[in-house]
């Protein structure tokens, strides 16, 4: 069961930064969540038996707890107030993190486990980044060369011909494509930075491992040299010189994976990434107390001569230029503005934030007038907790970061004692000719690692599939075979070597100081690294655990006792009696079917069925509502399927959205003719009026809080007027628009839609200050996207001449 669970959790780490993650709160990680509930209850269910349950704890594992406890709470309001399915969505989100960080935890890894897991996160870092590579050097020109000669042909063979009929998604799409940072498996170029960052310490740290182990391994010396030795040389741990010269040439896979992983950083332009790399290895060189003076410059001089290679690939391929460092100071004047809006978010909500997965609409309320996005999340770790959390949160949140960096500081003086008390413990190479019986231990269990590392590639494929994004298989047929050499060099480094002490202190200081300014703390294919090295981080080996003195064995004489093991760099070891593992069987039973009706079978067949709505789009208009009733019945928690409906209802009216001539050439004549048998069969104006109300009542009822629902429906009801000439819908429409700009209150497009509805009401004055307010923004707007059209601002200007 053990192999099951360590295998289990190797594949779900290894799997999850195959297909982009992003999109955690519109449901994308469902299944690898209930694949991680599902390998759980298993572990349960053959646990049940035993006489005794052991569980670990420490202090760092009680304040995450409280900090996922209280985000679910915080979850819990937004779901009633909020947008309720992004909330459920990272309402799980957090719970899997909690559960995989305590999975991590009791599975009580030994050394040479841990450098395992570690070793194939590296490898898997690497794959990743040659994928990325590939896309900057091959597949990436050869699309954008597609789309420049072929563009209406391309999109649809993409399956989004629609964008052809929305200029701003166009344009976003445009932007994406012709920039020259790669993606690899991530949608975002900042998230692939932050997954690709830590591995390279841990790489370097595999490397410098890799070096001590030879250099301080004895080989056999050349015949004659020496009288003949009566017994094997592999039984007393000395290589022969062949051998060894094979374990230097291993070396060369992980060196040039690094070579890999620091050019495809480089080419991100991740300048918070390029920072937190130097403070991690700032970390690495004065925490690594183990590293001889020799070797630490060697080291420092690989590095910077792998960093200059990567940057002169990076400047000679044009992927790098003087931008990247004199827009510095404006890329963090953005962020100083997020962090702006934030603060006022959590000074306006500060118990319970407003909620996991509400952030994106949440924010829009305190964006500034000159801020340019409208972001996800505020791009801090730190004050995402606190946004979405609350406070409280927030607060245990740097608790927990507080305690690990005491367990640190506690594990270090530790070790320095013990070492500086004992001799040097002795190191093999096993892949030269070492016994591995020297310095295995019996509860060494390496194949479930390896076994999981390479389904976890097919997995991630299969994973990928399911999501909002789907990939091809091209990552896979890149990635993996670079992927396993580079583990195969790092496979002596498993066997004999340790970990270089600053490792993981350096991995997740740097983690944390690029989260500071680009954020991915929620998504799950960049935080998984974070919590494996966090778990690693404070604990301890399972091979040293057993070597604590008998009085840390004996029982506990009372509370103060259990306190003082708790808040010690060991952890307290809890015995549970048999009723216990029931118990926890019947509670996490009852979470799984929690998790299945209110997240994974919703959102799965929700996402089916929309997409079958897209599909019959093209071709009928009325057999895609029926698929978005469907999927509003699946799912009665998310609002695209009422968002859709409103959106469909808008474009079977007889005053369709304008279409460019492009769009309209390029749709088949079988859809022109169903949409003339539809319109010639429509439902009566008051018929489409009390569609329109229900729609709007169910859109509105999920999501309160999401401004662009609220202008849907003002555009909505502004067409009905236009059709039946019925005033009531133009003060529906007055209504929405008023409520769309309290929820953003600085977008100069909705004041300017607001003065077009008011000059219809009648109402002058109103349509005046709107005016003033629309053309206020555009003015001060430093962002040609949030500009207002020059048709739009002509309008504006003449209806304020207008006396």
């Amino acid at each position: 069961m053990r192999a099951f669970l360590l295998a289990m959790v190797t594949l779900l780490l290894v799997a999850r930064p195959l297909f982009p993650s992003e999109g955690a709160d519109l449901g994308d990680d469902v299944v690898p969540t209930m694949l991680l509930f599902g390998a759980v209850l298993i572990g349960i269910v053959f646990s049940v038996g035993r006489s005794v349950w052991q569980a670990k704890l420490l202090n760092v594992d009680l304040a995450f707890l409280v900090t996922v406890a209280w985000l679910v709470l915080a979850a819990i309001r937004a779901v009633h107030s909020g947008t309720a399915r992004p909330a459920i969505n990272m309402l799980w989100v957090w719970v899997g993190y909690y559960v995989l960080w305590q999975l991590l935890r009791q599975l009580n890894l030994t050394d040479r486990e841990r450098r395992a897991l570690l070793a194939g996160m590296a490898a898997l870092a690497v794959g990743v980044a040659s994928y990325g590579l590939y896309q900057y050097f091959v597949e990436l020109p050869h699309l954008r060369t597609a789309y420049q000669t072929r563009r209406s042909e391309l999109l649809r063979e993409l399956g989004w011909d629609d964008l052809l009929e929305d200029p701003v998604g166009l344009a976003q799409f445009e932007n994406r494509l012709f920039s020259r940072e790669p993606l690899a498996t991530f949608a975002l170029t900042n998230s692939l930075a932050g997954f690709l960052l830590p591995w390279c310490l841990v790489l370097l740290t595999t490397i410098v491992g890799h070096v001590k182990s030879l250099l301080d391994t004895p080989i056999e010396p050349p015949s004659g040299a020496s009288p003949p030795r009566t017994h094997n040389p592999r039984q007393d741990g000395r290589p022969s010189r062949a051998s060894r010269y094979l374990a230097w040439a291993t070396l060369a896979f992980p060196v040039l994976g690094m070579a890999g992983l620091l050019c495809c950083l480089v080419l991100t332009k991740s300048r918070s990434a390029y920072i937190a790399l130097a403070c991690g290895m700032v970390i690495f060189l004065v925490m690594g107390v183990s590293l001889r003076a020799r070797l630490a410059r060697r080291v420092v001089t690989v590095v910077i001569t792998l960093l200059a290679l990567a940057f002169g690939v990076a400047i000679a391929t044009r992927g790098l230029d003087w931008q990247v460092l004199s827009e510095a100071t404006k890329s963090l004047g953005y962020r100083w503005q997020y962090w702006q809006a934030t603060v006022s978010m959590v000074a306006d909500q500060p118990l319970l934030g407003c909620g996991p997965g509400n952030f994106r609409y949440a924010y829009t309320r305190y964006k500034l007038p000159e801020a340019s996005e409208e972001i996800s999340d505020p791009h801090n770790f730190l004050l995402e907790v606190f946004a979405t959390g609350g406070i409280p949160a927030g607060v245990f949140f740097v608790l927990a970061i507080g305690l690990t960096v005491w367990h640190f500081k506690h594990m270090r003086s530790t070790s320095a004692v013990s070492s500086s008390a004992s001799s040097p413990r002795f190191s093999v190479v096993p892949l030269a000719g070492a016994s591995e019986r020297t310095v295995s231990s019996r509860r060494d269990q390496l194949w479930p690692i390896a076994l999981g590392w390479l389904l976890a590639w097919p997995v991630g494929y299969w994973l990928g599939l399911l999501s909002s994004a789907p990939q091809d298989l091209t990552f896979l047929l890149v990635g993996l075979p670079v992927a396993i050499l580079v583990g195969l060099g790092l496979w002596p480094w498993i066997q004999a070597s340790s970990l270089v002490p600053g490792t993981l202190a350096a991995a997740l200081a740097a983690i944390g100081i690029n989260w500071l300014a680009a954020g991915g703390l929620t998504f799950p294919g960049v935080a998984g690294s974070f919590w494996l090295l966090w778990v690693l981080a404070t604990d301890r080996p399972a091979d040293e655990s057993r070597k604590q003195s008998p009085t840390e064995k004996q029982p506990f004489s009372d509370w103060s006792d259990r306190l003082r093991q708790l808040a010690s760099p060991q952890g307290l070891s809890v015995t549970l009696p048999t009723w216990a593992g029931f118990a926890t069987l019947a509670a996490f039973g009852l979470l799984i079917a929690a998790f299945y009706i209110t997240a994974y079978s919703p959102v799965l067949q929700a996402r089916g069925l929309l997409a079958q709505a897209t599909a019959a789009r093209r071709f009928s208009i009325d057999r895609a509502r029926q698929f978005c009733r469907l999927a509003a019945e699946a799912d009665p928690w998310a609002f695209e399927p009422w968002m859709r409906l409103v959106e469909l209802w808008q474009a079977e009216g007889p005053a369709p959205p304008p279409k460019t001539a492009e769009a309209s050439h390029s749709k088949p004549q079988a859809a022109d003719l169903a949409t003339l048998l539809e319109k010639s069969t429509s439902p009566s104006p008051q018929e489409r009026a009390r569609e329109l109300d229900t729609y709007a009542a169910g859109l509105l009822r999920r999501a309160p809080n999401h401004h662009a629902a609220s202008w849907v429906l003002a555009l909505a009801y502004q067409q009905l007027f236009q059709e039946t000439n019925d005033r009531r819908a133009l003060a529906k429409a007055v209504s929405f628009a008023r409520r769309a700009i309290d929820l953003y209150p600085n977008q100069a497009r909705y004041h300017a839609g607001l003065a077009e509805l008011l000059r219809t009401m009648g109402d002058r004055d109103g349509a005046r200050k709107a005016a003033e307010k629309a053309l206020w923004l555009h003015t001060i707007t430093p962002h040609a996207d949030r500009k207002l059209p020059e048709e739009t601002v002509q309008f504006l200007e003449k209806l304020l001449d207008t006396p």
